[in-house]
């Protein structure tokens, strides 16, 4: 049984409003007669909604709603801008930003861009599931839902969105359109991604001995460049340079802070996206391989078999 049902209730409520139908299991249809699209929807065992809109209203078309549950929530805007009248304050996300946002008994209005693709993808968060992992990431403070609203009825924290996030984002798409899709993977992808805006948005990640909070900040710089640049990525010496640390505390705060070197990093986020390449997308290995940053398939497929104990090539068999 989910942890919050009511989340899941909301979401379905909100679903099936005008103008939207349900058309099967997972997909909710926009009327023909207001535009063209849809939104996928997968709830997992742990209660997490994972959500992809992909619309186009012909004219403007804005919705009411309101709920009394509270609601958190990681929102990306992909393509197109909505704007969002909640309880009288504004909202909007501009392409490539995220927000990690927090609600409570609120009335909004919806104002979808007309004659423009608005694309968006969200991960709605059972409240017990977020005061749960905020339990376990933040040792030395307390931070719970009704710590991080107070007295508001709604509070958004802003972010850019970066490459890797936008992987594991695609990834998941891929995951909602296929009838195949692992349930499972999905929910562990959505719980990594919850993780990492947690660990950023609320400082919490550790600080190791003789590091101050912007060389965290330029440590972080240093993975998303590693993993904006999986397949020719920068040496040591370089990303040093592009950080602003010298490469002996690049080195030191790397695997203090995420627990192993920097291409041993680099070398799980390919071995990883390789894995949802063959899993979720018509990719051989040779392909797989190739497209994460590896030239030698021999040595990419030692690797993926150490990594997760199956050769790359039974993957596409069995999947």
């Amino acid at each position: 049984m989910r942890t919050d049902d009511a989340l899941a209730a909301v979401y379905q409520h909100y679903l099936t409003m005008e103008p939207y139908s349900q058309q099967d299991e997972h997909t909710y249809q926009l009327s023909d007669k207001v535009g063209s699209g849809n939104i996928k929807r997968v709830t997992t065992y742990s209660g997490i909604e994972i959500l992809f809109s992909q619309v186009e209203y012909h004219q403007p078309f804005p919705t009411y709603f309101a709920s009394e549950t509270p609601i958190v929530e990681l929102q990306f805007a992909l393509t197109g801008e909505r704007h969002v009248d909640i309880s009288g304050k504004d909202y909007s996300l501009s392409i490539g930003q995220g927000a990690l946002i927090f609600i409570h008994d609120f009335e909004a209005w919806f104002h979808p861009p007309a004659k423009e693709l608005y694309t968006s993808f969200s991960l709605g968060i059972p409240v017990p599931l977020f005061n749960y992992a905020a339990a376990q990431l933040s040792k030395k403070s307390s931070i719970h839902f009704k710590q991080v609203l107070g007295d508001q009825v709604f509070k958004p924290l802003v972010f850019q969105l970066d490459s890797r996030t936008q992987c594991m984002i695609d990834s998941l798409i891929v995951a909602l359109n296929n009838n195949d899709r692992s349930c499972l993977l999905m929910e562990a992808a959505a719980l990594e991604i919850l993780n990492r805006f947690m660990t950023q948005l609320f400082d919490l990640a550790p600080i190791p001995a003789g590091f101050s909070r912007e060389d965290i900040r330029k440590l972080y710089l240093a993975r998303e460049i590693m993993e904006a640049s999986m397949v020719d990525p920068p040496s040591l010496l370089c990303l040093s340079r592009q950080v602003g640390l010298n490469d002996f505390k690049l080195k030191k705060g790397f695997k203090a802070l995420f627990g192993s070197t920097v291409f041993e990093y680099l070398r799980q986020v390919r071995l990883n996206h390789a894995m949802k390449l063959l899993l979720n997308q018509g990719n051989n290995v040779t392909e797989a391989a190739v497209t994460v940053g590896y030239n030698n398939i021999s040595a990419f497929s030692q690797q993926f078999y150490r990594k997760f104990g199956v050769k790359p090539s039974e993957v596409k068999k069995i999947y």
